[in-house]
Formats: structure tokens, sequence, C-alpha cells
């Protein structure tokens, strides 16, 4: 170890036996070089060795960020549909920006690229399918009958309204899998001009061909998504008159629509438009006050059973209605027993 004290008191002895300035001048400025390269070097050393300015090679992030990469994580299964669903999308999109828009269209229309009920298609700029496992069904605008579906829903007009966030969008739609309609959750990315989706299927009660008035809960159950349906595609003045009329009425079965003060605007009988749920209409002839419980209904709906007469019959019986709350309304069906 470098010894100051020492060097100077050698220094100064040569000082004073008539020893020579300027070399000691030199020697201190060798040293002090020394010294700055060593604090150079150190902190160089430093900052090779912080946490924070070193990653793994090949870390989660660098792949991420990588184009060339899909995004769909090892973990995420198919169990978690909407999840997969998502990553399906963001796979296109990797593929998009690393391979260019011929080359993923090609893809996309092969059979390779279907994976189970899962399968992305792509519109153009001008909302006309581009790639899609049918064939039959390119060319065609999501503005068409291609984006209507049976209820007469304009889903593809809410296709073509996604952004870059990203939007779901549900509608009935041929499941390939299966070959039946199915309720499809179709996740929506326009990026690039380019419109891509992909989607899942769910086998719903109200949508199963067999359902019957045999099965009066699945049938209740029908009804009120077929409602919900009729909104979504008219909108709510037309669907309140449609319900309003005796041609909506199906033996027991009826519609009734409760508006955001509560006060019925749809229903079979129509003297008793415009009472409140929480007032007389709400309480049945046992004292069970069923409209508290009604009002509960959230987007999830619920089973609310009560007295009330039966317009098929004219008689008092017990009533299992299925309400769901959807866009500030309340809407419901219900069977007898």
């Amino acid at each position: 170890m470098f010894n100051c004290s020492a060097e100077r008191h050698r220094l100064s002895k040569r000082s004073a036996r008539g020893g020579r300035p300027m070399r000691n001048r030199i020697f201190f400025i060798r040293m002090t070089a020394v010294l700055v390269a060593a604090a150079i070097f150190l902190s160089g050393c430093h900052r090779w060795m912080s946490p924070r300015g070193w990653m793994p090679p090949d870390s989660r992030m660098d792949r991420a960020s990588r184009s060339d990469r899909p995004p769909v994580r090892q973990g995420w299964p198919k169990a978690d549909r909407a999840g997969y669903t998502v990553s399906m999308v963001g796979k296109a999109l990797r593929i998009y920006d690393a391979k260019g828009r011929e080359a993923t269209v090609d893809y996309y229309n092969s059979p390779e690229s279907v994976d189970g009920e899962w399968y992305v298609f792509i519109a153009d700029e001008n909302n006309d399918l581009i790639a899609h496992p049918n064939p039959d069904f390119l060319g065609e605008d999501l503005m068409g009958p291609l984006g209507v579906d049976i209820t007469g829903y304009r889903h593809g007009e809410e296709i073509a309204g996604a952004t870059e966030e990203g939007k779901w969008v549900d509608y009935i739609f041929l499941n390939p899998a299966s070959g039946n309609l199915e309720y499809k959750h179709t996740w929506v990315v326009r990026h690039d001009g380019l419109i891509f989706a992909s989607g899942w299927y769910q086998v719903l009660p109200s949508l199963a061909l067999a359902v019957t008035k045999a099965e009066p809960a699945e049938y209740t159950v029908a009804m009120v998504d077929k409602a919900l349906r009729y909104y979504k595609a008219h909108g709510r003045e037309a669907t309140v008159a449609h319900y309003n009329t005796p041609e909506s009425v199906d033996g027991e079965w009826y519609v009734y629509i409760f508006d955001e003060n509560d006060q019925l605007i749809a229903h079979a009988n129509p003297d008793l438009l415009g009472q409140d749920l929480k007032e007389d209409l709400g309480l049945d002839s046992t004292g069970y006050h069923f409209g508290t419980d009604m009002l509960t209904a959230t987007e999830e709906g619920l089973w609310v059973h009560y007295v009330f007469v039966n317009p098929a019959t004219g008689a008092e019986q017990t009533k299992h209605s299925w309400t769901v709350r959807h866009d500030g309304l309340l809407i419901g069906s219900g069977w007898y027993e």
C-alpha cells in the first residue's frame, strides 16, 4: 500500500538536500492520474454490477417485446376461455407485426390456424372479411347480412366500431366445432386499419334448440333472452311497443319491462301500465313484497317466486319470474304452476 507519510518524509529529505522540485511535481501528477483512473474503473464496475442495469438473457420482458414471439402465455389454459381468446388475438397481432399483412392473412385462411372452437378472423379497412377459416365468408361485409344474427342483432356494426383498446361483442353464431348455433363472445381489436378478432362459444338454455314449454324454467330464460336481443336490435321504443301487443304473448309467457323509476312500461295487461313496482303492484295476496326483491336484479339475472294472476287462466297461481337488469331497465318473464 502506498505510504503517503513516508513518501512526504523522503521527499522532504530530498528537498532539504537540494533535490529536484520538477521531478517531485511530475511524481505527484502521475500519482493523481493513477488515483483518478482507479476511481473511474471502480465506478464503472459498480454500474456493471448494479441490478438496475442488468437483465437476464431472454427475460420475460424481453420476450414480450419481440414482435416475432406470440404473446400467448404458457400458463393460459383453455379453461380460461376469455383469457385464451384475448391471447389468440394477441398472437395474431404479433404475427402481423413480424411477418406483414399478406403472410398473416394467408395463415388465418388456413385450417392450421384453427384451434378447436377458436379461430381468428380479419376484416379490412372496408369491413370486408379477408381472413376466415370458412372460405364462403371471404369478401362478406360485416355491415351486411353476415353481421346480423338470427335475433336481428347487428353485431357486425359493433365489431366494426372496435378500437385499439379492444372490446367484447356477444352474438349468436355458428360454432364450427359443434355445427350448432351458439352464443359467441368475441374479442375485437383494430390494428393498423384492420380488424382482428376471435371468440369462444357458450351453450345457453335460451339458445338450445331443444328447449320447449315442457321445460318452463329454460323456456322462461329464453323468453327474456329473446327480449334482450330484440332490445339490442331495435332499441327501447320499439321493444316497449312490441311487448305491449297481444302478438308478443305466448300462452302463459309474456315479457314485462320496468323503467329506471320502477314504473311498468310494458305488460300483457295494459291496465297495469304506469304502476310502481315498489308499491301495491309488487305486493302479492300473501303479503309478500316481491317487488323489493325483484328490484335487486342485476345483469346476471334473478329468480323471484310469488303469487300473481295467470292471464291464460284468469286465476292466481304461483309465478316463477326470471328478471334481468339491462341498460337501466328491468326485463323479465315467468311461468306459472
